[in-house]
């Protein structure tokens, strides 16, 4: 694959190179033709933390750098308002570069030039402006538009962008003049920086007049709110640090001990009701909580655990009526009725504790019930006395931090800082940004390159015509017999190559397709031989001659004949006369002693077509035909007859089937494929006995470049045995 590439490269390198030649010329013009532009850069850091000089909340809150707000950043940078600022600091108004009308004013302050005019041969600057009419003042339009169109020029020569992973902000201006491309990078730059400071300076001070004039509101009305209060309590009678009186907290306390009461009955009443359910149930009292918690039963409990462990380790021992024994179950006993005596108590103490509980709860319910009799007069007065200290506390609270907060942006007034630095300052750009000429050159030579070899993969595939003997075998399914190359210094007369040059590479390739007919069949070689082709001027007329000449080294006697009765040329290629010839021997008008003809440098026979007849195929169909070559197979060794093309007429169709092989001439790079496989289709129709093909007029340099590795590709190594040349 990789030598077959090689090979198509080699052959049409001419297509590459022209391709890389033109547009890499076409792309140098257009370079170094365009005006070079050049881009200079500064940075802007937006802040992520900020010096904090008082303590103090700002009017303006701090950027938060995320990507929201570094984009919204880059949209300011990059808006109409500072552009317009840019243009007016830098007065680019007037720069012809961005300015449409300070281009239009330079050009026309120029010299006009004629050579016709000697005149202005020698006019100046200052007299051509003299003689400019002065301009139209524009309309109040009309400049908005010319400020707007200026505005878009100049935004389309700076770029914004935010540098990635970071908070900066890359400012890049481009122009045609180096030092000006930084000078507005820097300008813009600072402009953002100084408006950033205006921004926040001018919030700050509308928002320290609008908070002074708030706290003087705030401050009459927390005054007029705390007057009312005091006010209402003084007729009142109300006193208390919230504004209730004695009797309100009197009530206050008899419902909270109230409450703690009623939570002790109850506990009390709980208590009672499960020792009555432990009683009424027979379970006994001792599993009630109070008899649990009782110290006294718990430690009479351990005394009777030891008793029976002790009776326990008796048993084991002694009898029922040993007298240890007696005495462990007395004292067991008295243990039990000591418990069963604390448990009555502890009952008994729960129902005097209930009512001691109960009668409490009475005495301060009835408390209760006075003091709210004498607490409901002044309910009333209470709650709009508490009504007008909440709102006199409100009041205050708001003027205070009013005026906290008008005391704080007071001092903000003249400390306002940026959300952004700049980083670094544009310096001038020593090359030009654009064009980038090398990184243009280059690419258009890659470009080129591609396009060279898209084109020759376009010509190959568009490639119509036979050019491998490896593909014309598969095509023909019959070997190719022999390569005929061009002769480097060909004769007057072709056909002469294999007498004037035998040692030739023309004439070698003749012998070679000699030796190839031979070798079709060993045990009987073909003596009727028919050279034919797909179409005119393929060189089988040339082929058939030099054939004839080349093969006396191999055959005795041999004979050439003009089968082309209708654009015979054999006898115009050994200067012989054509009176007679094939069609007068075949229709008996002359014998064929009569007829032939010898070659004039050659011992070989020929027989030209003779004069014309009106029906050559006819005469080619007759039986005297297929007789005549019967005579001829018997009197020669070699018979060749030269036919027309195979294709658009039937002559070589008949003829055909009275040879005994047929040679197909292939024109190397000229017959078309199309043509070639019908040609081959109507011999495999007509079961043609076709012994092979032979490629003509090989043009070896170039076939060399096609690299079909056969000894055409070596064609140039094979000088050595040329004629003439030293052993």
């Amino acid at each position: 694959m990789m030598r077959t590439w090689l090979a198509v490269l080699r052959r049409r390198w001419q297509v590459l190179a022209a391709c890389v030649v033109t547009i890499t010329l076409l792309t140098l013009l257009a370079v170094f033709q365009v005006t070079p532009r050049y881009s200079a850069t500064s940075s802007v850091a937006i802040n992520t933390q900020k010096t904090q000089i008082v303590d103090a909340t700002q009017v303006v809150s701090d950027v938060a750098a995320d990507i929201s707000v570094m984009e919204t950043q880059a949209t300011i940078l990059h808006s109409p308002t500072l552009i317009g600022k840019l243009i007016d600091k830098l007065h680019l108004d007037r720069d012809p570069e961005f300015s449409a009308s300070a281009k239009a004013s330079m050009d026309a302050a120029k010299p006009s030039f004629d050579i016709w005019k000697p005149s202005s041969w020698f006019a100046s600057t200052v007299d051509q402006v003299s003689l400019t009419p002065a301009a139209r003042k524009k309309t109040p339009l009309e400049e908005a538009r010319d400020r707007s169109r200026l505005i878009d020029v100049v935004s389309a020569a700076v770029d914004v962008r935010i540098r990635p992973r970071s908070y900066v902000l890359t400012i890049t201006a481009t122009s045609e003049n180096a030092s000006k491309a930084a000078v507005i990078a820097n300008t813009l730059a600072e402009l953002f920086i100084a408006d950033q400071i205006e921004t926040k300076y001018d919030a700050t001070r509308r928002a320290s007049v609008w908070l002074e004039s708030r706290v003087a509101e705030l401050k009459s009305a927390a005054v007029a709110a705390d007057q009312a209060a005091s006010s209402y309590r003084a007729a009142t009678g109300l006193v208390g640090g919230s504004g209730g009186s004695v009797d309100s907290q009197q009530l206050s306390e008899i419902n909270s001990a109230l409450i703690l009461a009623r939570v002790a009955r109850a506990e009390k009443a709980a208590q009672l009701g499960q020792i009555r359910r432990l009683t009424e149930s027979g379970a006994g009292l001792e599993a009630s909580a109070a008899t649990l918690e009782s110290p006294l039963i718990q430690s009479l409990r351990q005394q009777e655990a030891e008793v029976l462990r002790k009776l326990s380790e008796l048993k084991t021992t002694f009898a029922a009526q040993h007298p240890k024994i007696i005495n462990a179950n007395a004292e067991l006993r008295d243990l039990r009725e000591k418990i069963a005596d604390e448990v009555r108590k502890i009952g008994q103490s729960t129902a005097n504790d209930l009512a001691v509980a109960s009668a409490r709860e009475a005495a301060l319910a009835s408390s209760m019930a006075s003091a709210r009799s004498r607490t409901g007069a002044s309910s009333m007065a209470e709650v709009r006395l508490r009504e007008l200290e909440r709102q006199a506390d409100a009041a205050k609270t708001l003027y205070e931090t009013f005026l906290n907060r008008a005391k704080e942006t007071r001092e903000q007034v003249g400390i306002q800082t940026p959300d952004a630095r700049i980083v670094s300052q544009a310096i001038f750009p020593l090359a030009a940004s654009y064009p980038k000429k090398g990184k243009t050159v280059t690419t258009a030579v890659l470009l080129s390159i591609l396009l060279g070899f898209g084109l020759i993969v376009l010509l190959e595939r568009l490639e119509n015509t036979i050019r491998n003997p490896d593909y014309l075998e598969k095509l023909s399914d019959s070997p190719v017999l022999s390569l005929v190359p061009l002769a480097d210094e060909a004769p007057s007369i072709p056909e002469d190559i294999v007498l004037d040059s035998p040692l030739s590479q023309t004439s070698e390739s003749l012998r070679t397709l000699r030796n190839a007919l031979s070798m079709v069949d060993v045990d009987t070689p073909p003596k009727i031989i028919m050279v034919t082709s797909s179409l005119p001027g393929e060189g089988k007329t040339f082929l058939s001659s030099t054939l004839a000449r080349s093969a006396l080294d191999g055959y005795r006697r041999i004979l050439l004949i003009d089968g082309d009765l209708r654009r015979p040329r054999i006898h115009k290629v050994f200067e012989l006369e054509n009176r007679a010839g094939l069609s007068d021997v075949v229709s008996g008008a002359v014998s064929f002693e009569d007829a032939v003809q010898h070659d004039p440098r050659a011992k070989v026979d020929i027989l030209t077509a003779g004069r014309r007849s009106p029906s050559p195929m006819d005469l080619l169909r007759s039986q005297q035909m297929s007789n005549f070559l019967r005579q001829m197979r018997e009197r020669y060794d070699l018979v060749i007859v030269d036919t027309p093309p195979f294709g658009p007429l039937a002559d070589a169709q008949i003829i055909a089937k009275l040879v005994d092989k047929i040679v197909l001439v292939v024109r190397w790079g000229e017959t078309p494929i199309p043509v070639l496989r019908n040609i081959l289709s109507q011999m495999a129709r007509l079961q043609a006995p076709l012994a092979g093909t032979v490629l003509t007029q090989v043009n070896m340099r170039r076939y060399a470049a096609y690299g079909y590795g056969d000894y055409g590709y070596y064609y140039h190594r094979y000088g050595s045995y040329s004629y003439g040349a030293e052993a």
